[in-house]
C-alpha cells in the first residue's frame, strides 16, 4: 500500500524545487509506471519513454503538484494518458504512411528528380512526428481522411481558421524537413 503521507511530503518539497524529492518519487513509481505503460502497449521502448515524459512533466509543472493528494493515481492517470497520446500518434502516423504510399505523384512534385520516393517519404514522416499533436491530427483529418476544415473544425471544436492554420504550419514543417534532408 502506497505511503500517502510521505508522498505529500516529497509532493510539498517537490513544489520548492527539491530535486532529492523528485528523485525519491522516481525511484518510488518509474517502476511501476514503466510497466503499467508496458502492460497497455506492449512495447517496452515506448513505456521507457513514456514513464520518462511522464515524469519530466512533473518536473516541469512541480510549483502546481503539491496540492494532489493522491500521487499516484494522479501519476498513473498521466501515463494512461500518455499511452492513449502515443496510440493515437502512431496511429496517425500509420495512415498517414498510407496515404504517402498512395499519394507518389503529390509529393514527387516537392523534390527534384534526383531525390528518392523513399527519402521524401521518410523526411515527411519525420516532419509529422515532430508535429505538436493537434497539428499532427488536423493534418492527418485533412489529408488523409479527406475531411473539409470546416468538418474538422467542428469535430475539434476549435475554428476553421485555427485548422487553416494547422494545416499552413504543417505543410511549411514538411517543406523545412524535406529542405533541411537534401542538404
Amino acid at each position: 500500500m502506497p505511503d500517502y503521507s510521505a508522498d505529500i511530503l516529497y509532493l510539498e518539497r517537490l513544489g520548492k524545487g527539491d530535486k532529492d524529492a523528485f528523485a525519491a518519487l522516481y525511484g518510488k513509481y518509474a517502476g511501476q509506471c514503466a510497466n503499467f505503460a508496458l502492460m497497455l502497449l506492449k512495447d517496452k521502448d515506448a513505456a521507457r519513454d513514456i514513464t520518462h515524459d511522464v515524469f519530466v512533466k512533473i518536473w516541469n509543472q512541480r510549483e502546481h503538484i503539491a496540492g494532489v493528494t493522491s500521487f499516484s493515481s494522479y501519476l498513473f492517470r498521466m501515463v494512461k494518458n500518455e499511452v492513449l497520446l502515443y496510440c493515437s500518434r502512431t496511429q496517425i502516423n500509420r495512415r498517414y504512411m498510407d496515404y504517402l504510399s498512395s499519394a507518389t505523384e503529390e509529393f514527387r512534385a516537392f523534390t527534384d528528380e534526383e531525390t528518392d520516393f523513399e527519402d521524401l517519404r521518410i523526411s515527411v514522416a519525420m516532419a509529422v512526428d515532430k508535429m505538436p499533436g493537434q497539428r499532427a491530427r488536423v493534418f492527418a483529418m485533412s489529408r488523409m481522411e479527406g475531411l473539409s476544415h470546416q468538418k474538422i473544425a467542428e469535430l475539434l471544436g476549435i475554428s476553421v481558421r485555427t485548422v487553416e492554420k494547422h494545416i499552413t504550419n504543417a505543410l511549411h514543417d514538411i517543406r523545412e524537413e524535406i529542405e533541411d534532408n537534401l542538404k
